[in-house]
């Protein structure tokens, strides 16, 4: 491209970037209306969170809540609220990763990079395996404390 005379590399860069923007457009719409819904690790708490991972449900399933105290309850709705954000998170990266590489080769394409980890901070962090979660660890702590 560098060979190209300075117009032509102008109007690729326009025509790069408007396809750019509509790739961006159409994976905030893909996105708009999403909802993720998860359950506890213990099966007691199912959370749905929306597209900004805002909560949108809580739904207490069985009764087994209803012999939880108030750490275990928390812990419960704290896990399942992280299963979602995780998933949640997964499924932004997975519309908007493939437009990291339509901007990448570019100059200053570094600076374009997107570090999902800053973005998403914890949301990431302990919910890539089924099992225990950094809620129900915390609350095996307090209650192995009393």
């Amino acid at each position: 491209m560098e060979n190209l005379p300075i117009d032509d590399r102008v109007k690729k860069a326009w025509d790069d970037l408007r396809a750019v923007e509509a790739a961006v457009q159409q994976a905030e719409q893909n996105l708009h209306g999403t909802t993720v819904t998860a359950q506890s690790a213990d099966k007691k708490v199912e959370l749905t969170v929306g597209a900004q991972g805002e909560l949108t449900a809580i739904e207490f399933l069985g009764n087994g809540h209803r012999a939880m105290s108030g750490a275990e309850l928390s812990a419960s709705v704290l896990d399942a609220a992280g299963r979602a954000r995780a998933e949640l998170a997964r499924q932004v990266m997975e519309v908007f990763d493939p437009l990291a590489g339509m901007l990448s080769g570019g100059p200053g394409a570094e600076a374009l990079a997107v570090d999902w980890n800053k973005l998403f901070g914890s949301a990431l962090e302990g919910f890539e395996e089924p099992g225990e979660s950094a809620a129900m660890s915390r609350l095996r702590d307090e209650i192995a404390e009393e």
